[in-house]
This record gives C-alpha cells, sequence and structure tokens, in this order.
C-alpha cells in the first residue's frame, strides 16, 4: 500500500532534526516550534489496465508542505531545507513506497495564517510513487 503522507513524514523527519514532522497539528502546537505538516492533497493512481483489482503500478500524489515557524525568516529557511530534502527523495523512498519523480507545483512561498503567533510557509509538490 502506497501512503504519500508517512514517505514523506518519515523522509523529512529522517532529515531536519530538531524539527517536528507530523501530518495532524496538535493544539497549541505554536507552543514547541518549528512544525513541518505534510499533506496529501489529491493525485492519480496508475493501474494495471488488464488487471483492474491489482495493486497501482503508481501514484502520483499531490503533497502540500506546511513550514511553521517563529520568524518569517526561520520560516523561509526551513522550507527551503524542507523543499530541497522533498527533491532529493527522488529514487529513494521507503516501506511506503520508492519516489520515481518529483515536480515542485509551488514552492517554498509565503502564507498567510490566522494563528500571530506563528509565520507560515508553504510548499506543493507532486510525487511520483511506485510500490516499495
Amino acid at each position: 500500500m502506497i501512503d504519500p503522507e508517512a514517505l514523506v513524514v518519515g523522509w523529512l523527519r529522517e532529515r531536519l532534526p530538531g524539527v517536528r514532522v507530523l501530518v495532524d497539528l496538535p493544539a497549541k502546537f505554536d507552543e514547541a516550534l518549528p512544525v513541518v505538516q505534510v499533506t496529501c492533497v489529491g493525485g492519480a493512481g496508475q493501474w494495471q489496465p488488464w488487471n483492474p483489482g491489482s495493486v497501482p503500478l503508481a501514484r502520483q500524489a499531490r503533497i502540500d508542505v506546511d513550514v511553521f515557524a517563529a520568524s518569517r525568516e526561520q520560516a523561509a529557511d526551513l522550507a527551503l531545507r524542507a523543499s530541497n530534502e522533498l527533491f532529493s527523495l527522488r529514487g529513494d523512498g521507503n516501506q511506503w513506497g520508492r519516489v520515481a519523480a518529483v515536480l515542485q507545483e509551488s514552492g517554498p512561498a509565503w502564507r498567510p495564517d490566522y494563528n500571530p503567533n506563528v509565520r507560515r510557509f508553504g510548499i506543493t509538490d507532486v510525487l511520483t510513487i511506485r510500490p516499495a
């Protein structure tokens, strides 16, 4: 089973020491910054046409990464680091799948946030993931 969120969370946790990388933001997350939130916001699968009940050959997962930090500069720097790490995922992976391609749709960009205690930057990438 391909799990894009688990794949990216695991990858970024290993490569961004001292940063909480997660899927769901906990209450009061802004009290322990920096935080990176990973969300799969869609994508398409590619199946074997001759075997409709099969596991997908690949999945193109649109991954949204939000970086929260105490200052705009810290958020921008961490977003750039996360972006570079996502590009380095190409050709690698873990038990959740192997990444064949990375396409950055939007990357590191300021995203206003309702919480006055955080500054947020975001990235949107499309990962082509094959089963591990």
